[in-house]
């Protein structure tokens, strides 16, 4: 039987760090489903797998020729 290893999940506080973003950004992410998805353990813990926000960041590449929303050229 093989083993299998869970991802170690990241708490608020490491994704801050990791994203450069205060853990108030992230909260404001969550409420407005604007970042990463996450995991809620327990009733109040939240917890981020590296490989969905690794996912989420691909999608949130500009390629220089085209302006992210909502910024004007």
């Amino acid at each position: 039987m093989s083993e299998h290893q869970l991802e170690k999940l990241l708490d608020e506080k490491e994704l801050a760090g990791l994203l450069g973003v205060s853990a108030g950004t992230l909260r404001y992410w969550r409420i407005h489903r604007l970042g990463p998805p996450y995991r809620k353990v327990g009733s109040q813990l939240v917890r981020y797998s590296p490989s969905d926000v690794q996912t989420w960041l691909s999608t949130r590449k500009v390629d220089g020729k085209t302006a992210p929303a909502g910024v004007a050229q």
